[in-house]
């Protein structure tokens, strides 16, 4: 019968992951879906996709609408427990890698506007400019890192397009 043909739950998970992981950018909840219809156990999925999917929207710099302004899901912004920091509007917010959803916005409003700040400022400004004029569609952050303490602009800076992602 149909048990005698079902793979076994360890091979299912290897299946899982490697699917999702070559998920083509934005495509990852379809890819889901998909799987959901084949694999037919929700708890076994949901459980192997979480950590995938986290890894997956952050890999990929997934770009999120907030209140009219976009902000990226990246490991650089990562702040833990799902939490994301946007230095450009100063906010962070809560991403649901699974359903994509945003949600428990915090106000940021005492940033240290230091040298590197303003520098941080100056350099997304130009890269924002350059990215709204040789492509449709896309968002772009630039990151500030502080290493043993010290500011230092590490060249962490991210841009996302519609599709395209460095």
């Amino acid at each position: 019968g149909a048990k005698e043909n079902e793979l076994p739950k360890e091979q299912k998970i290897k299946l899982i992951c490697s699917l999702l992981q070559q998920a083509p950018p934005g495509e990852f909840v379809n890819v889901f879906e998909d799987l959901r219809i084949l694999v037919h156990d929700d708890h076994l999925l949901r459980h192997e996709a979480a950590q995938m999917c986290a890894t997956h929207t952050k890999s990929n710099f997934t770009s999120v609408a907030i209140k009219g302004e976009n902000a990226l899901v990246t490991r650089y912004n990562d702040l833990g427990g799902n939490r994301f920091f946007d230095p450009q509007n100063n906010f962070s917010f809560r991403f649901d890698h699974l359903s994509g959803r945003v949600d428990k916005l915090l106000l940021y409003c005492c940033i240290k506007r230091d040298d590197v700040e303003l520098w941080r400022e100056t350099l997304n400004v130009v890269l924002e400019s350059y990215v709204k004029e040789n492509f449709a569609s896309g968002d772009c952050r630039v990151y500030k890192k502080i290493l043993k303490s010290s500011p230092f602009f590490a060249q962490n800076f991210c841009v996302s397009m519609d599709r395209v992602h460095f």
